[in-house]
């Protein structure tokens, strides 16, 4: 009976060691490939990832970061990126900046370009004088301001035509009579916001304001239109009035508008890191008042897309308004009006 019971003890004494040390070899391995992945995983995050653009886009006096620079960037810290910009380099001056990205040592080449695409905010006042009186451009000019931060430019607008497209000089008038003027305000760039407002002159001894000596009458009709279907990106009436409908083709001015709104709209996309081929259709269309007689403006229209293999995918469409704002249709992430 003793001799069973110590056999029994001593067998069952070893089975228990033995369990033990397969547990802790367990254990020990758990841990060694605990600590075998960690120190991998430590390693691929701090590899990190980034793609250098060859150029970045900003508008004029916009503010921005380094990850302007980067089309993707993944477990990277941007703090310890150092971006070397040229002497002279302004972000209030249009222009292209040549930029080094430093990174762990290493210099890499970039651009900056600046662009100004927004034309001044222009709000003006009516203007009563004598007769024969002296007036300029800025007595009409209640304020102006635009984003370079500079002064605005402004003049008598030299592209103001009249019903049948003959130049308008706005400076001429000197007699009683109420006459819509227009006035031009524009930034170093070029852009320009052109907006209408009243001048009244009257008799040196007449207080109250003068009947229009000869009142107008609208060869090719008013300027009223469908607002619900268009929406004018440029008004070319003068004094309420549409001009010649053999005027379709004849203005500048919307081709500067749509220019510049080009530069804009890839400039906003540009920050969503897209893949593939960016397209821009753009249409511009005359607008036609009520009657159907004579044009009282001009429509743009923006269409910006992604080919990506067989797969396109519109990413905005919109109109511009008279303001220069985006009035969207589609707008797929979010970009700015």
């Amino acid at each position: 009976m003793a001799k069973r019971f110590f056999y029994d003890k001593v067998h069952n004494t070893k089975k228990t060691i033995i369990n033990l040390i397969i547990i802790g070899c367990c254990v020990i391995g758990i841990i060694i490939c605990f600590i075998i992945t960690s120190n991998f995983q430590g390693e691929n995050r701090n590899k990190g990832e980034l793609s250098i653009r060859s150029d970045a886009t900003i508008e004029v006096n916009e503010d921005f970061t380094t990850e302007i620079f980067f089309s993707k960037i993944e477990n990277v810290d941007l703090d310890k990126i150092k971006v070397t910009y040229p002497n002279g380099f302004d972000k209030a001056s249009p222009g292209e900046y040549n930029v080094v990205l430093t990174i762990d040592g290493k210099d890499y080449d970039s651009k900056l370009i600046v662009v100004d695409t927004m034309k001044p905010e222009l709000v003006l006042k009516p203007l009563s004088i004598f007769e024969d009186q002296l007036y300029t451009a800025k007595d009409f000019v209640e304020s102006c301001s635009d984003n370079s931060g500079k002064e605005c430019i402004i003049e008598f607008y030299d592209g103001g035509v009249d019903e049948e497209g003959n130049a308008t000089d706005y400076t001429k008038y000197n007699k009683q009579g109420i006459y819509p003027i227009k006035i031009s305000a524009k930034d170093e760039s070029g852009n320009q916001n052109v907006l209408e407002i009243n001048l009244t002159i009257k008799k040196e001894n007449t207080p109250s304001v003068p009947e229009i000596e000869n009142p107008t009458v609208c060869k090719y009709g008013n300027g009223s239109y469908n607002k619900n279907s268009s929406i004018l990106a440029l008004d070319v009436t003068t004094g309420g009035c549409a001009i010649s409908l053999d005027l379709y083709n004849k203005n500048e001015e919307i081709d500067k508008i749509m220019e510049a709104e080009t530069t804009r709209i890839i400039k906003d996309v540009q920050k969503l890191n897209l893949r593939g081929t960016p397209y821009v259709n753009r249409q511009v269309s005359a607008i036609t008042n009520l009657t159907g007689d004579g044009i009282v403006g001009f429509e743009l229209e923006m269409t910006f897309k992604i080919e990506n293999g067989e797969n396109i995918e519109v990413i905005a469409q919109y109109k511009l308004d008279i303001n220069g704002k985006r009035i969207f249709s589609v707008n797929k992430y979010n970009l700015p009006n």
